[in-house]
């Protein structure tokens, strides 16, 4: 019960944030669709802010993959892509790293996660992501 107030607490507290979130998920869940994930990083270099960052990354962070649970078809890339877009917004320069692995039945997984600095922020943790080798790092603007 407690867990629950308190979510409601964040949730009510960061409510425009979530909102705001939310939107840019689907943007970028329907723009993955229409589009393609150049045509939204290319979007995201033009929105970039040259500012100071606001000190909100995690919680930029925490709205996405809250938001993320409720879209349909929000993948590990619409994740990323969102959040990266907003830590654009907000100052905060950041990569996509795109990893591939073998599975058991012999097929290929690919996952996408964010990266800033040397901090993985969403897609999961550093020992779960030594699976994969990198194939890709994606910046918005850089080709």
């Amino acid at each position: 019960m407690f867990r629950l107030r308190r979510r409601a607490a964040l949730a009510w507290r960061h409510g425009r944030l979530l909102v705001q979130c939310l939107a840019v998920v689907v943007a970028v869940r329907a723009g993955l669709s229409l589009f393609g994930s150049r045509a939204i990083l290319d979007h995201i270099a033009k929105r970039a802010s040259p500012r100071v960052p606001d000190g909100h990354l995690h919680l930029h962070i925490w709205c996405v993959l809250h938001c993320a649970r409720i879209v349909p078809g929000a993948t590990c890339l619409t994740q990323a892509l969102a959040a990266h877009y907003l830590c654009a917004r907000a100052g905060y320069p950041t990569r996509i790293r795109i990893g591939v692995r073998k599975r058991t039945d012999g097929g290929i997984a690919a996952h996408a996660w964010l990266i800033h600095g040397e901090t993985v922020l969403i897609g999961g943790q550093d020992e779960n992501l030594t699976r994969f080798t990198p194939l890709v790092d994606l910046q918005a603007g850089v080709r």
